[in-house]
């Protein structure tokens, strides 16, 4: 009885001693000093108290769990892939996460070459091509996904993305010579008879990839008077290459008078990977799922916890 009393009291003593040193924060000096014991003591208990399962030890590895919710994510939404970075809280530092997820997943992609590559517009997608890395391709063709805009921010002119972007790739670049939104209806039909237009819709009608950012609501107030107004604009949560959507993924037509790709082809054609971050954009995500858009999402680690959680 008198061992079985001791080593209940061996362990009792491991574990408060365990307790302080790892819960408490105390150093093995100070916990010798609380318990009047030697610090070599104290040293051999937490030893002992790991050996024994007094304590277990459990190192949690990101990118597993990350990999677990890359799968959850894939069945809760029924899409071909989810990838997802290990980032910090730090908003500019999921950014950077994120995008290097981005070019790491697409650079063999890209490289494999004869590719019809579209790209959209917005943050994420300038920041994607400012980050990549020039690559050796072959016979890629880069093109926009919509017709030429004026907006005084880079990240929203998309002929000059797509020249930035060819030339990382060492590409062919497709320029859109039309605007999107012509100014009446006469120039609207006028541009669809011109070759460019006629030559740019064969692009989008057969596009391999589509590498696109998701807009959350405030693209419509950020941008606008570039799309038509209409009651229904209220009930977007979100876009993609300027065709917008309600929460349970249904089309919302702002104009019919643009020059884009349509919203039947963007859905149908090629593979589309679409690169989105952050708790803003967690509505315009699920969103984009269900109207068709996204095939492979590129996200961080915090964003796709809160997809996860989130109700669909």
């Amino acid at each position: 009885m008198k061992g079985i009393n001791k080593m209940k009291n061996q362990k009792m003593l491991m574990a408060e001693v365990s307790l302080l040193y790892y819960k408490k924060g105390y150093t093995q000096q100070e916990i010798a000093e609380v318990l009047n014991l030697t610090r070599q003591t104290v040293s051999k208990l937490l030893t002992t108290a790991i050996n024994e399962g007094v304590v277990e030890i459990k190192i949690h590895n990101p990118v597993l769990e990350n990999v677990d919710l890359q799968k959850k994510l894939q069945n809760k939404f029924n899409i071909h892939s989810v990838i997802c970075s290990v980032s910090s809280n730090n908003d500019e530092l999921r950014k950077l996460a994120t995008i290097e997820q981005a070019i790491e997943y697409l650079s063999p992609i890209l490289q494999k070459g004869n590719l019809k590559i579209a790209i959209s517009w917005g943050r994420s997608v300038q920041s994607f091509i400012k980050y990549m890395p020039s690559i050796t391709t072959s016979r890629n063709t880069v093109f926009p996904l919509f017709g030429a805009t004026e907006h005084e921010q880079q990240c929203f002119v998309p002929n000059e993305l797509v020249r930035e972007f060819a030339k990382k790739l060492d590409a062919r670049a497709q320029y859109a010579w039309f605007p999107y939104q012509p100014e009446n209806e006469q120039d609207f039909f006028l541009f669809q008879r011109t070759a460019y237009y006629k030559s740019m819709q064969e692009y989008w009608n057969s596009f391999d990839l589509a590498i696109t950012g998701i807009g959350n609501n405030t693209a419509f107030r950020l941008l606008n008077p570039m799309f038509s107004v209409n009651g229904e604009i209220k009930k977007a949560v979100g876009d993609v290459a300027t065709h917008f959507f309600d929460e349970n993924g249904e089309w919302i037509e702002t104009s019919e008078k643009t020059l884009r790709i349509s919203a039947k082809h963007l859905k149908s054609t090629g593979k589309k990977i679409a690169i989105a971050y952050g708790n803003d954009k967690v509505d315009a995500i699920i969103g984009a799922i269900k109207a068709g858009f996204v095939d492979t999402l590129i996200t961080d680690e915090y964003t796709a916890r809160e997809l996860f959680t989130a109700k669909n």
